[in-house]
């Protein structure tokens, strides 16, 4: 990647920053709390439970055979391993504000990135036919933060350029809405509705270093899918 490449890299993730500073900003339809049927600190647990114990059973009920089902999606699903794991999962305690990188855009009145919180994450990877297809849950305890937060690894789900990757971001979902990456879709991005605060993000997705790559779980298919497995957490 060459210098003028990783310095738009850079500015697109400083632009994604400017709204973890900018949360408390946000609609208050967006920020709806209460709803949910999961809250931050029960993610986190089950987070640093698949940390220390191995399952193939994704937790919360959620069942991407019957999600992949009811989509349409044809083939057997099974739990699949990724770094030697069916589920993983993984719990930061948040970094403090940081210098930007060099050659970073950013807004004048933030002369420095914005401090990253808490946050949780789990991943439940599976076969679908031949390719590899995995359910990532990240949760954080602060509204609006977790697809700033997921942004990278959207865009590397998506296979996403810089300018699609700020197209997502622009319109990212709302809470209650699932959204498909650019082009042909091969990411679901789903917000769901937190019990208490916090905010807690999905992403359905085939494995983007998987060569044997499904034109059947991409697009609509996976849209569906995704929103089938939001209904499963209630």
């Amino acid at each position: 990647m060459t210098a003028a490449q990783l310095r738009r890299l850079a500015a697109a993730f400083a632009a994604a920053g400017t709204v973890l500073g900018a949360a408390a900003c946000s609609s208050a339809d967006d920020l709806a709390q209460g709803g949910g049927a999961l809250s931050y600190d029960r993610v986190r647990s089950v987070a640093l439970d698949a940390v220390k114990n191995r399952t193939d059973t994704c937790p919360f009920g959620l069942d991407l055979a019957k999600a992949a089902g009811a989509a349409g999606i044809t083939g057997a699903v099974s739990p699949a391993e990724h770094d030697g794991r069916s589920v993983s999962g993984n719990a930061g305690d948040g970094v403090p504000p940081q210098p930007w990188p060099s050659g970073a855009s950013h807004p004048a009145s933030m002369p420095e990135q914005p401090a990253v919180p808490q946050n949780a994450d789990i991943t439940c990877s599976y076969r679908v036919g031949s390719a590899t297809v995995e359910v990532e849950l990240m949760a954080v305890p602060k509204n609006d933060y977790g697809i700033s937060m997921m942004l990278a690894r959207i865009g590397q789900a998506g296979r996403l350029g810089v300018d699609d990757l700020n197209r997502f971001f622009a319109d990212r979902p709302g809470i209650g809405q699932t959204r498909l990456t650019p082009g042909p879709g091969t990411a679901a991005v789903s917000r769901l509705a937190v019990n208490g605060e916090g905010d807690l993000i999905m992403m359905l997705s085939q494995d983007s270093g998987d060569p044997e790559q499904n034109p059947a779980l991409a697009g609509e298919p996976l849209r569906k899918a995704a929103e089938a497995l939001v209904k499963q957490l209630g």
